[in-house]
């Protein structure tokens, strides 16, 4: 169990079935030029689609033609324009009060278009309200919980170190008394809920068919933090709780190669304490994709004949090991416990 706390186009034409009959061809060849809707038909046509526009024979224009209809569709705005200037001078010949005329009209279009832009924006920060009210409304229903905030809070020690030597020791020592003595049955309750949940949603017709492996992943938006929290559960089929308590610790050894080769991050652990101290004061350094962080952790581990224990917390203040700047990255910890149980019809040790 650990975690990690932390914003086609397409196209359409239409064809017609209908023949022409030869007189309608010869009518139709006979005109000289284009009609503005037939040039802006054109450029719309030609925007929609990547693809060149295509006349009534389907034969796709050329530049030549393309450019022959956007000089004539430039000539009817200038004619256009002009028109429009000559009906402005003739109804207002005095100079200043024209001008006066022409810019009270932009300011006019300038309003116009204003309050057309706050009009759209206040659609769709209604319909952006709606879409709210019914998100709350199914969250209200639905089942929702995240148990990140639970596994957090029960993981993670906030142990602080000071610069006495004696105080660390002492410090260090009374993390690991807390950590083995109370792991174990806070994990015990963390996967109870993981396996309630699990039943919860299981269908009766599926009866005392076992539930493992189970494997669940929160993702929780805190203040100013993700917190990314994971719960897997699972059956190993092995009789030696020795061998598999000595290969997890040899997991968290490993931790440096393990990163290189899944996720091409350059990482090295460094011991801050002493290797006969009750628990581990380690220093990873991860260096790649964009996360470099230096990150001190406490590793406590124990194995009994009831169970194993391994137990990784993130030291956030310590003077003499300062961590990094803020990154993307801030800490990771993690909980395991390994249970020994026999098999009530074959005997057999699971774990």
């Amino acid at each position: 169990m650990d975690f990690v706390p932390q914003t086609d186009s397409s196209s359409r034409s239409q064809s017609c079935s209908e023949a022409e009959s030869p007189t309608q061809s010869s009518k139709k060849r006979q005109r000289a030029s284009l009609t503005n809707e037939d040039i802006i038909a054109a450029i719309k046509g030609a925007t929609r689609s990547r693809r060149k526009p295509r006349i009534a024979n389907k034969t796709p224009l050329t530049a030549t033609h393309e450019l022959r209809l956007l000089r004539a569709q430039v000539a009817s705005m200038e004619q256009e324009l002009r028109g429009l200037q000559s009906k402005w001078t003739q109804q207002l010949p005095d100079k200043r009060v024209l001008t006066s005329a022409q810019r009270t009209a932009c300011k006019k279009r300038e309003v116009a278009v204003t309050e057309a832009a706050h009009a759209e924006l206040q659609e769709v920060h209604l319909q952006q309200q709606l879409m709210f009210a019914t998100l709350q409304a199914a969250i209200l229903r639905a089942p929702l919980h995240s148990s990140g905030q639970d596994i957090l809070k029960s993981l993670h020690f906030d142990t602080r170190f000071g610069h006495d030597p004696e105080e660390r020791s002492r410090m260090l020592s009374a993390h690991n008394e807390r950590s083995l003595a109370t792991v174990p049955s806070m994990m015990n309750r963390l996967t109870q809920m993981a396996v309630n949940k699990v039943l919860a949603l299981q269908d009766e017709a599926q009866g005392s068919k076992s539930i493992l492996p189970i494997s669940q992943i929160d993702i929780t938006g805190c203040k100013d933090y993700t917190l990314v929290t994971s719960v897997f559960m699972s059956e190993i089929p092995h009789n030696s709780v020795e061998d598999v308590y000595a290969a997890a610790l040899a997991y968290h050894d490993a931790i440096p190669a393990t990163m290189k080769r899944h996720f091409g991050v350059d990482a090295t652990r460094t011991r801050l304490n002493k290797a006969d101290a009750p628990a581990a004061y380690w220093r990873l350094t991860l260096d790649g994709v964009g996360l470099p962080a230096n990150v001190n952790h406490i590793l406590c581990s124990e194995l009994t004949p009831s169970h194993g224990v391994i137990h990784m917390d993130a030291v956030l203040d310590d003077p003499l090991y300062p961590t990094s700047q803020p990154s993307a990255l801030e800490f990771g910890i993690s909980g395991l416990t390994m249970t020994p149980r026999k098999d009530p019809l074959t005997e057999e040790l699971w774990l």
